[in-house]
C-alpha cells in the first residue's frame, strides 16, 4: 500500500474496509470484487451507482454469492489507471467514484453491467449530475427563438483531443479555431460553437451527443436563445 497514488480520505476508508474483509476471509490482498463491495458504502461512489440505477443490495449479494473468482493482482493496476485519469483531468487525488469508473472496464464490471449500468452512465452523472434515464438538459426547445446558440459544457472526463475532433468534424472548423474554443470551454466552463437556425442547431446538437456517447465520453451541449449570450461569446459559424 506504500505505492498508492494520492487518494481521498473517503476512498482510503473504502480501501481499509476492503482490506479488512479480505483478511477476515484468510486472504492477504484485496481484489477488485472486495473493492467493489467496499465502494457500496463509499461516499463518492455509492451515489454514482444509485444514479446509474444499480440496486446496491443486489450488487452485494451477486458478488458475495459468486465468491472470489477474479485475480487479486490487478488492483494496483486499476488504481494507477484511475490516478492517470485524475491527473489528465487536473485532479490531484483518486476518489471512490474514479475507481468505480475504472472498474466498469475490468472483469468485475460484469456485476455493474448486469444491472444495465455503463461507464458512460457514470461519467454523465459525475460530469453533469444527470442520472440515468433523467432529462435534465436546460434547452430553448420550448421557446420560439428562430436562432439558437450551441454551447459546449466543460467536464473533467472528456479528453481535450476529442473536443477538438468534434469541433473540426461536426462544424468544419479549422484546427486553430477548434483548439481555441476547446481551451475557452475548459477555462470558462462553457464554449460557444456559434449561432444557427433552430432546426440546424438541434441537428448539430444531436450529432455531438451521439458521437460522444459512441466514444463513451460525457461531452454535453445545450441550446440557448441567441440573444441570451454576450456578443463576445457568440462567434459566427464558419
Amino acid at each position: 500500500m506504500a505505492l498508492l497514488p494520492p487518494c481521498s480520505e473517503t476512498f482510503k476508508r473504502s480501501l481499509q474496509r476492503a482490506t479488512s474483509a479480505t483478511r477476515a476471509k484468510g486472504c492477504t490482498h484485496p481484489g477488485p470484487q472486495d473493492l467493489l463491495i467496499a465502494l457500496i458504502e463509499d461516499e463518492d461512489a455509492s451515489p454514482v451507482m444509485q444514479a446509474c440505477g444499480i440496486d446496491l443490495t443486489r450488487l452485494r449479494r451477486d458478488i458475495e454469492s459468486e465468491g472470489a473468482t477474479d485475480p487479486t493482482t490487478g488492483l494496483g493496476h486499476v488504481l494507477q489507471l484511475a490516478f492517470n485519469e485524475a491527473q489528465l483531468s487536473e485532479r490531484t487525488v483518486v476518489t471512490g467514484a474514479d475507481m468505480l469508473v475504472e472498474l466498469f472496464a475490468e472483469p468485475v464490471g460484469r456485476f455493474l453491467l448486469a444491472q444495465g449500468a455503463t461507464r458512460y452512465d457514470a461519467l454523465v452523472y459525475l460530469s453533469h449530475g444527470i442520472a440515468k434515464g433523467a432529462i435534465a438538459d436546460v434547452e430553448a426547445d420550448s421557446g420560439d427563438a428562430p436562432y439558437l446558440e450551441l454551447v459546449l459544457l466543460n467536464d473533467s472526463y472528456t479528453p481535450a483531443e476529442f473536443v477538438t475532433f468534434v469541433l473540426e468534424n461536426v462544424f468544419g472548423m479549422s484546427r486553430e479555431r477548434a483548439t481555441a474554443i476547446m481551451f475557452s470551454t475548459h477555462a470558462r466552463k462553457r464554449g460557444s460553437c456559434g449561432i444557427f437556425p433552430r432546426a440546424e442547431a438541434a441537428v448539430l446538437r444531436e450529432k455531438i451527443q451521439n458521437l460522444a456517447a459512441a466514444r463513451q465520453h460525457p461531452l454535453r451541449c445545450v441550446l440557448l436563445p441567441a440573444g441570451d449570450a454576450p456578443d463576445q461569446d457568440r462567434p459566427l459559424p464558419n
